[in-house]
């Protein structure tokens, strides 16, 4: 009986390689022959299942994001409004290795994305999804009486983004100064700029 083969398995043991690979040697020394060499799979096989460099990348950097959103949607379980946001916020941030890896891969593509229509579109697809669930989160918590309802939430949600992006690309940059608590602190400071005060009981 022929051995049933599962390429869906084969395709993304390639690219959780190649993702290891893009974090620690980078996207030059990322080549196709490589790739091979450290996985153990011939040239052949790879290009069975990816035509070409480009097409592996984008479908790793595509891997990395779906395996962040997963992360975020398991820590969010059961929160809405204001707590999710702030769990949304500090489970994007690199403070294991797991994370910071995410992001060193990331920001190699951001100059790609400039110039390639395929990088732009999944980079673009990672933020518009983000974009969305904090505009869900504010939603909720305006509707909880944590937001005043008075104010617009699309604005906020690109402060959010950009500053949350920022200070993942420093944390990425100097772990050694932004530690876990230095980042969660900022994330807490982000969100008491909009967060509604308290009334004392």
């Amino acid at each position: 009986m022929p051995k049933i083969v599962d390429h869906d398995e084969r395709r993304e043991k390639i690219v959780e390689i190649v993702a290891e690979m893009l974090a620690t040697i980078g996207v030059e020394r990322t080549t196709i022959r490589e790739i091979a060499r450290q996985s153990g799979y011939s040239r052949g096989f790879i290009e069975h299942y990816f035509k070409n460099k480009e097409e592996l990348t984008i479908n790793t950097i595509r891997w990395v994001n779906e395996r962040s959103l997963s992360r975020v949607d398991e820590a969010l379980c059961g929160l809405s409004g204001l707590a999710a946001l702030q769990t949304f916020g500090e489970q994007m941030l690199p403070v294991t290795h797991e994370i910071r890896n995410e992001w060193k891969i990331r920001m190699q593509f951001w100059g790609v994305a400039a110039v390639s229509h395929e990088h732009r579109r999944e980079q673009a697809r990672r933020s518009d999804a983000a974009e969305k669930s904090i505009i869900d989160y504010l939603e909720q918590a305006q509707q909880a009486g944590e937001v005043e309802k008075t104010i617009e939430l699309l604005p906020i949600a690109h402060s959010f983004l950009h500053r949350l992006y920022g200070l993942a690309c420093n944390a990425t940059l100097r772990p050694g100064y932004f530690t876990r608590h230095r980042q969660m602190l900022a994330v807490q400071e982000m969100m008491a700029e909009f967060a509604r005060p308290r009334s004392a009981d």
